[in-house]
């Protein structure tokens, strides 16, 4: 039995080709939804859209801080694994439920898989990071999205255990890709903008100072907005101020069929999302990233990504600047970093090389 552990909108993503590969391949398979993203609109739309089985249980560890519900992951975990006993645990990307799936399936001694391995930006106080990190030491075997993953694991010690197969989330984009409309991308472009982490969320000042950005944008912004962000912005009072501007145009979560439209037709992306400011490149969108943070090195060095502080003028001027300048990018003169949109077929003949399955 192979279980894989989720809890997000990133990781429902680069579950659903690895999940089907597997099928393909006649493996036994259940899936842990954690519950961390606990709102339909952020969870079971995806499960229907990728045509991945419904969880074979929720743990409900969604809320609180981040030790609570890494906590209350770990403890609904161990109960589960302990009685299922799979042969395989299969983690993804950096969350919460990522790090708790790593440390329960090292206590029980049940081999683990990590896919999104690698990836860092050189900043413990970034809570991802600290994920990553332990995630990678104690998981069995890695899978990289990309050349800068597999340095940075030889450099911390763990190449052998790591293999490049390319950004399983590019498997996935591919696919939605044919089903989203081709018509879309002919309509206006737009502003597309996700914003959710905690560090642009936890007052009032910085949620402020990203509003005014915004505002200063000379482009219908469209943003699905999060429901972490909407109730933040209730509780700070600034709801009513965002609703108020007028190129903001807030709209409720949407699935991904939905949301690679809207990238399909965005001349720029604006968000603190390190899966959707690495989206951006497929989407053919250059990526504002509304932290200081070096995500994926290879788009910032190539200027792809512009990564900028909202409560810094002269960092903000610059950052108006890019966007001025944005237009969609034509597929044959966008980035090529992440794989060919085979990289499940690369993690199953691996797992099967090591004797993992």
């Amino acid at each position: 039995m192979i279980t894989h552990i989720v809890g997000n909108r990133p990781q429902f993503i680069k579950l659903a080709p690895l999940y089907h590969e597997l099928e393909k391949a006649g493996y036994e398979q259940n899936i842990i939804h954690s519950g961390q993203h606990y709102d339909e609109n952020m969870s079971d739309v995806f499960f229907e859209e990728l045509g991945i089985p419904a969880p074979c249980t929720n743990l409900l560890a969604g809320g609180g801080s981040h030790a609570q519900m890494t906590a209350k992951a770990m403890t609904g975990l161990e109960e589960v694994l302990l009685d299922g006993k799979p042969d395989l645990v299969i983690l993804y990307g950096d969350t919460n439920t990522t790090l708790a799936g790593a440390v329960v399936a090292a206590k029980l001694c049940i081999p683990a898989a990590h896919v999104e391995a690698g990836p860092r930006v050189h900043d413990k106080a970034n809570p991802e990071e600290c994920n990553r990190i332990v995630t990678d030491h104690l998981a069995d075997i890695l899978f990289c999205p990309d050349a800068v993953s597999l340095e940075n694991l030889r450099r911390e010690g763990l190449g052998q255990e790591a293999h490049i197969t390319g950004d399983i989330m590019y498997d996935t984009y591919l696919s939605i890709a044919k089903k989203a409309s081709a018509g879309q991308a002919a309509q206006d472009e737009i502003v597309v903008m996700t914003w959710h982490r905690q560090e642009n969320t936890a007052d009032r000042e910085r949620m402020e100072s990203i509003l005014r950005l915004v505002e200063r944008l000379e482009s219908r912004v469209v943003c699905p907005l999060h429901p972490r962000t909407r109730k933040c912005l209730e509780n700070y009072g600034l709801m009513e101020r965002a609703a108020a501007i007028p190129n903001f145009e807030i709209i409720e979560p949407v699935g991904y069929v939905e949301m690679v439209t809207l990238m399909n037709r965005a001349k720029l992306i604006l968000t603190d999302s390190g899966g959707v400011s690495k989206e951006s490149s497929y989407a053919g969108a250059k990526c504002l990233f509304m932290l200081e943070l070096d995500v994926w090195e290879d788009l910032a060095r190539d200027g792809w990504i512009h990564k900028f502080n909202p409560q810094d003028e002269g960092s903000v001027a610059e950052a108006l600047r890019f966007a001025s300048l944005a237009e969609r990018v034509p597929p044959e003169e966008r980035p090529r970093y992440y794989g060919d949109g085979h990289a499940a077929e690369k993690i199953v003949r691996a797992l099967e090389a090591a004797k993992l399955l």
